[in-house]
């Protein structure tokens, strides 16, 4: 994981990205399960036979899909490697065998490599919309609105830019200051949607929440049904279909940046730092909230009910206070930087919680 670039150096990044990577469909009959440097492997031919390792990401699509148990095939694969390929190679030819008997083509796979390893391991269905096409084709906005990038990162899974616009400011009530931007989020190997929502940034103590969704698209394409391997190439058609989505990214960008829809989201928040939280049973207050967000995990609910007793920088025990107590929580070093972004948005939910939601959290039980 590569976090903190600029965007000069996540194009960098990107760029090598584009050029080193290599894509192919493969059919599963063609699929074969083996050990390498003490790692699962897939090998195939493509004009030569291939194997590459499988990493934690690739590694658990292929356990998904060999309806393997991810926590069994994680544990067999650290200890008895070879085991783990006598497992996944099993599940292959059980596919295999079902498709025969169905009198259907096996299915097919796209396995997306990049430095000698698998990267991504998904539907032939999975339509390819790189990092690389969505940072070429914000740029020019990014620099045009004057955004700076408070915070990058480009993971195995995912990418994220999160960026202010220096421009657009307010103040939640005297003194407390925020800063309106975006975060923009896509994945090149199947871990999620292209995302592009608004962010607020509070910078008395650097946290932000991130609001729902102002675009949500999935990686959904045209069946690759082929029973040879190939390599995937770039064309012309796809180049201007994917042209097109890339400027519906980039008009949803902009559109987000208006300064009518950060008004829109601090007026709210100003309601929120003036609704208080009447029930002091802590602990129970961030167990409700976490419930309601989806948010999981014991060290998450320590961090973010020590952050609520602390006050937040003046934030106080309010709706504003247990938001930045989530935002606050996701900076703590103990979490990567997915689990962060996962809190920063449980943050921007707390804001859309239904009053008998928010009555059930925020008062003493009878």
């Amino acid at each position: 994981m590569k976090t903190g670039m600029n965007l000069v150096e996540m194009a960098q990044e990107l760029s090598r990205i584009a050029e080193t990577k290599k894509d192919y469909i493969v059919p599963v009959e063609k699929m074969t399960a083996v050990v390498k440097d003490n790692k699962v492997a897939l090998q195939f031919e493509n004009g030569k036979l291939d194997q590459y390792p499988v990493n934690d990401w690739s590694g658990s699509q292929l356990a998904t899909f060999s309806d393997i148990p991810k926590s069994y095939f994680d544990r067999i694969s650290a200890e008895n490697p070879e085991l783990a390929a006598k497992n996944v190679n099993h599940a292959l030819e059980r596919i295999i065998t079902q498709a025969k008997k169905e009198r259907r083509q096996p299915e097919t796979r796209l396995v997306r490599t990049l430095d000698g390893q698998i990267r991504g391991l998904m539907s032939s269905r999975y339509r390819i919309l790189d990092s690389h096409d969505m940072l070429e084709a914000i740029y020019p906005t990014f620099i045009e609105k004057g955004l700076k990038i408070e915070s990058s990162a480009v993971t195995d899974k995912r990418l994220f830019i999160k960026a202010v616009s220096p421009a657009l400011k307010s103040e939640i009530k005297q003194g407390d200051i925020v800063q309106y931007g975006i975060t923009i989020s896509t994945s090149d190997v199947g871990a999620g949607s292209v995302r592009v929502e608004p962010l607020i940034y509070r910078l008395v103590c650097k946290n932000g929440l991130i609001m729902p969704s102002a675009i949500r698209k999935m990686h959904i394409g045209k069946n690759q049904t082929e029973s040879d391997v190939y390599e995937l190439l770039s064309d012309s058609t796809k180049h201007l279909t994917d042209s097109a989505f890339w400027a519906q990214v980039r008009d949803v960008v902009i559109a987000s940046l208006k300064p009518e829809n950060f008004e829109a989201q601090v007026d709210r928040l100003r309601v929120a730092a003036g609704e208080e939280i009447k029930n002091f049973d802590l602990p129970r207050v961030v167990e409700l909230t976490m419930k309601a967000t989806g948010l999981t995990g014991d060290g998450k609910k320590n961090s973010i009910l020590a952050a609520l007793a602390s006050g937040n920088e003046g934030a106080g025990l309010t709706k504003w206070g247990l938001i930045n107590s989530f935002t606050r929580a996701a900076q703590d070093d103990a979490f990567n930087y997915e689990e962060s972004i996962e809190m920063e948005r449980a943050a921007g939910q707390i804001l859309e919680l239904a009053p008998n939601q928010w009555k059930t959290i925020s008062t003493i039980a009878a």
